[in-house]
């Protein structure tokens, strides 16, 4: 990969070590040039802020039990977060930019027998910057009742910089030194000693007389980006109809509020309240390998997006367009008043595969550009992967995800895309060659959609 401007190679060993319960998985990763010298940056011990990071991203993650025990918890990367039936969070990953972005949450839960509990946080590194809880009781009657709250305390924290000097990479001239963000700034005392060769007398105008200077300075602030908090709350109420070991129906209601506000489209100094979704029926089944659920789904008066913290989220977080830095918040205003149909399928394959698919097809308002029309708003998303190994392929998993478009089999990309798929072969003695292909996309600053390619090749053990 490519480091300030130069060509490094890359080595990545993820040993997965279980100890009693627990399961671990390290990160280890070297970048190495073509003279053998090791990138610094990822083993970086200056200060105590640097070894705490530096520490934290060598941890791929730490498991206790799994998803279904009554306690069970995973540190590190999170490849699959939903809290309840999922009409706020549903898929959620923060691991969808690895290896290049590393993030260090946490994904938890209890459950007892008249109470249970699950929550997540998106990345310690940003001192909880998105965290989320669900609880549930059946101490009512004996149905299930579940409160959710989410919130992003700072949505900014989506802006990509990777030397964490507070200029997004997008601004900063120097996006891998920590140490500089301005091309003009970098010559500064150059320019310095020739003015005061020139007009010693008043130093102190020299400021002054170098902004006008027509170099690249760069003109960004820090301090004028504010914090941008927004949260949401939900209740969901389940009751079970049958529960057998291969047959179960249950049917539940969701009802959820975003709390904060989006830009009102067509006025830019507009702002309007978000709004609220309502699922006012669903039903679970699932009968031997298979699972389906089915709802109808309402959004009243717009301004609101079901699996609002979805796969792609830390993708869509925030994003910029032109120079302007607009959050997944502020293009809610888009969605007027809708409603329609959910459909999610899941099923096993002879203990072999598993195939999941989801389709949502809502009808209503959508701005298109000058007025609210009477538009679809679909989303589609497939995965297809091993559960168990066949030959040398320890594991195989194929993806494809678009959100909130027209028509999601047009293949006109957006920045809810995520597609690619994933190989592990195993070579033996618990080594595994794992190779890893992933298309996103992002705006670039002409307002259009490009692609951005992740492609990993990396070894990991299992002792």
């Amino acid at each position: 990969m490519t480091i300030d401007g130069k060509v490094w190679n890359q080595i990545a060993l993820r040993p997965v070590i279980p100890i009693w319960k627990f399961g671990v998985a390290l990160d280890l990763v070297f970048y190495i040039d073509a003279n053998g010298n090791i990138h610094k940056d990822e083993w970086d011990f200056s200060d105590g802020e640097a070894i705490k990071n530096t520490l934290i991203d060598k941890i791929y993650y730490i498991r206790f039990g799994f998803p279904n025990d009554p306690l069970y918890f995973k540190v590190g990367s999170l490849d699959y977060v939903k809290l309840g039936y999922g009409i706020l969070v549903d898929g959620y990953s923060n691991a969808i930019e690895y290896p290049q972005i590393r993030k260090v949450g946490l994904d938890l839960s209890v459950k007892r027998n008249l109470l249970s509990v699950q929550g997540f946080v998106n990345d310690f590194k940003e001192n909880l910057g998105l965290v989320g809880f669900r609880v549930q009781t059946s101490m009512f009657a004996g149905i299930p009742i579940g409160i959710s709250a989410v919130m992003d305390r700072n949505q900014h924290f989506g802006l990509k910089d990777r030397d964490g000097d507070e200029y997004p990479d997008f601004f900063d001239h120097f996006p891998d030194d920590g140490d500089k963000y301005s091309n003009a700034m970098d010559h500064y005392e150059e320019w310095r000693k020739i003015y005061l060769k020139f007009d010693g007398s008043i130093p102190d105008s020299f400021d002054v007389w170098f902004n006008t200077l027509p170099l690249d300075h760069n003109t960004f602030n820090p301090e004028e980006i504010k914090d941008d908090p927004m949260s949401a709350i939900a209740i969901d109420i389940g009751f079970p109809i049958i529960t057998e070991q291969n047959l179960s129906v249950a049917i539940y209601t969701q009802a959820a509020k975003l709390i904060g506000e989006t830009k009102y489209p067509g006025k830019s100094d507009s702002t309007v309240s978000l709004g609220s979704g309502i699922i006012p029926v669903g039903i679970a089944t699932k009968i031997g390998p298979v699972h389906f659920n089915l709802e109808y789904r309402i959004i009243p008066k717009g301004n609101f997006e079901f699996s609002y913290w979805n796969q792609t989220y830390e993708v869509e977080r925030a994003t910029i367009e032109g120079e302007v830095i607009k959050t997944k918040e502020s293009k809610l205003g888009r969605f007027g008043k809708q409603k329609g149909i959910y459909a999610h399928f899941r099923m096993d394959i002879f203990s072999l595969l598993r195939f999941k698919m989801a389709y949502q097809n809502l009808r209503g308002d959508i701005w298109d550009g000058t007025t609210f029309s009477n538009q679809a708003n679909q989303s589609f998303q497939s995965e297809l992967c091993l559960k168990k190994s066949i030959s040398k392929i320890k594991t195989a998993k194929l993806f494809y995800q678009q959100l909130n478009v027209p028509n999601p089999f047009e293949f006109e990309f957006s920045e809810s895309t995520v597609m690619g798929y994933k190989v592990g072969l195993e070579l033996g003695s618990g080594m595994v060659l794992n190779y890893t292909y992933q298309r996103t996309f992002r705006m670039n600053t002409d307002g259009k959609m490009e692609s951005v390619n992740l492609t990993g090749i990396e070894t990991s053990f299992t002792f």
